[in-house]
């Protein structure tokens, strides 16, 4: 059984680091405009291995040793069709509320935000 939806990688994450968002997050309940309503998993500075891959994943396989992008735009609005997906304002970003972070044993990612 495949877990990964068609574009995604299902990774096994290997180590995460703490950033200062993430000690606001803990200690404070917020880091800038954004605000831990709920439970929430922390970090997104991480390196994985792949363990499975969607079935369209051409660019990666199992074993493939990755950074994870933790940024992920929409892909439709106007900066990310015009290359600049960093600087888009649907960006959802792991461990920014109400995203969940990579401080987990396993993670589903885009394939094309994983970097061997």
């Amino acid at each position: 059984m495949n877990v990964c939806a068609s574009p995604e990688v299902l990774l096994r994450v290997a180590s995460v680091g703490i950033c200062g968002s993430d000690v606001h997050y803990w200690w404070r309940g917020r880091t800038a405009r954004f605000v831990v309503e709920g439970p929430l998993v922390l970090g997104h500075e991480s390196s994985a291995t792949v363990v499975t891959c969607g079935p369209d994943v051409h660019s990666l396989k199992p074993g493939d040793r990755v950074a994870i992008e933790p940024g992920v735009p929409c892909r439709r609005c106007e900066h990310c069709r015009g290359g600049r997906y960093n600087v888009c304002p649907h960006v959802r970003f792991c461990a920014t509320p109400p995203v969940d972070g990579t401080l987990t044993r396993y993670y589903v990612h885009p394939a094309d935000f994983c970097f061997k």
